[in-house]
């Protein structure tokens, strides 16, 4: 059951060719992939610092070309606002006019047919001319 000394002496020389032989190469590879594996880190990380920023500066100069280009087609968009404000306005005083013309032929023709005056009916023409050159 006990193990004499020379037993003993001969599993630790066994043990110590295995970890010779065996385990220390395996450690030593490993330890040059674990090397190999932080420089390949190191160098994803310093290439994230880049890209990181790289964004910001991409982000900086797509801000500032869009208040350039807002800057630049801001009287552009002005101008055809006051254009589309001024043509609205134009059609709507053109309407009133035609309304207005309208209501002074029919008034004239209502007051000559009403009253049955031949002076009613020359100030209706009157005023149907006087709508056309003013």
């Amino acid at each position: 059951m006990y193990k004499t000394l020379e037993e003993h002496k001969e599993q630790l020389q066994q043990h110590g060719e295995v970890i010779h032989q065996d385990i220390l190469p395996r450690l030593e590879i490993l330890e040059k992939e674990h090397l190999v594996f932080k420089q390949e880190m190191t160098s994803i990380k310093t290439d994230l610092i880049g890209v990181q920023k790289g964004q910001k500066d991409l982000e900086v100069t797509v801000m500032k070309d869009g208040k350039e280009t807002r800057e630049l087609l801001k009287p552009f968009a002005d101008h055809v606002l006051k254009q589309v404000e001024y043509e609205a306005e134009t059609e709507r005083e053109i309407q009133i006019k035609k309304l207005d013309l309208k209501g002074k032929v029919t008034v004239a023709l209502y007051g000559a047919v009403g009253s049955g005056g031949i002076v009613t009916i020359i100030l209706g023409i009157l005023a149907v001319f006087k709508a056309f050159f003013k």
